[in-house]
């Protein structure tokens, strides 16, 4: 419902204001009409050009045995789900590997700790404006703790000695490492299971799809910052960082959500695997699947249940007044005639 499901790019708190769930609402209602009238006639006659004319796609869109949900409650929004829905969240995540030599005495030689810096694999370091790259040095260049900042370039100038640049890094393994303070995120899902699994807070800059929804969840759940791309400057920057690591409540609340992720009567991979070999073993799984996904969205909502009980009412009331109006003429009319009489 659009009241409390959040649309994954408006960045809107879990509690939503007024304004907030209106426009949230309109953007659900616009997202359905371009699905309904756009995308799935696109894709329907797409099926039917390069795969088969046999195929019904809207028939087969809710054929479905299993959805497996790459969500879990310690890092998104609890929702309500039907027996097919299963939440794997997490599955990527394997147990830490011993680091390279040279980037395991780094982590362990920095004194004051080390701040991680990726972007991800779409985004990338390297195509960030000049201005926004030399705030960033700016203000790497100010602080104590080591930086390893996954940048996709042989050199970078201006280096400060303290930031330390690499084409890739074993991100899992260094997240896993105890001398990590903060975790410099786009803040997509892989990333942010991640982050919370290993028990390290987050700075989220967000750039597109889900990552406005998972930073908020960071903020709201009081494990991470929001710093925007447009507002990246030297002192918002570590301001923000200086919050993060000073302040023992972000560290807190994580390692809480780390514990809710760990808490698990198998392992989400296992998990998966698990529900795919028991939707084969009882032929698609049928008796999990929902058996109203082909009612109309009227008979759904009721809107003909709630059409068909103002028409009683309306009728009711109508014939109450009728009623009304017939006495009160047969009263005037019997007056009028003692009057007449007299």
């Amino acid at each position: 419902m659009p009241s409390v499901d959040r649309e994954m790019i408006l960045n809107h708190p879990k509690e939503m204001n007024f304004l907030q769930r209106l426009a949230n609402t309109l953007f659900n209602l616009t997202g359905y009409l371009i699905r309904t009238f756009y995308l799935l006639p696109t894709h329907a006659a797409l099926t039917k050009k390069y795969i088969s004319e046999k195929i019904d796609f809207h028939k087969e869109l809710y054929n479905v045995s299993l959805v497996l949900l790459n969500s879990h409650p310690s890092v998104a929004d609890p929702k309500p789900h039907v027996p097919n829905m299963k939440e794997i969240g997490g599955f990527h995540i394997k147990p830490p590997k011993p680091l390279p030599e040279d980037l395991k005495k780094l982590l362990d030689e920095a004194k004051h700790g080390v701040i991680y810096f990726s972007m991800g694999s779409n985004i990338k370091s390297k195509d960030l404006p000049v201005e926004k790259r030399n705030a960033i040095l700016d203000g790497f260049r100010k602080r104590k703790e080591t930086i390893l900042w996954k940048f996709e370039e042989d050199t970078l100038p201006g280096k400060p000695k303290n930031v330390i640049i690499r084409k890739w890094f074993p991100q899992q393994d260094i997240l896993a490492h105890p001398n990590v303070k903060v975790f410099w995120t786009h803040g997509g899902m892989l990333s942010t299971s991640e982050t919370v699994y290993h028990g390290v807070p987050i700075l989220a800059t967000p750039i597109l799809g889900d990552q406005a929804t998972n930073a908020q969840g960071a903020k709201d759940n009081g494990y991470g910052l929001i710093l925007p791309y447009p507002e990246i400057t030297e002192h918002k920057l570590n301001g923000m960082l200086d919050e993060i690591i000073s302040n023992p409540k972000y560290r807190e609340n994580v390692k809480k959500r780390s514990k809710i992720m760990h808490d698990r009567q198998i392992p989400p991979l296992q998990e998966a695997v698990y529900w795919v070999e028991y939707v084969l073993r009882h032929n698609g799984a049928e008796h999990l699947r929902m058996w109203y996904v082909h009612m109309p969205w009227y008979q759904y909502y009721m809107v003909d249940v709630i059409l068909a009980i103002f028409a009683v009412i309306f009728l009711a009331l109508y014939a109450v007044k009728k009623l009304f109006s017939m006495c009160c003429c047969r009263s005037n009319k019997v007056v009028s005639k003692k009057m007449k009489t007299n």
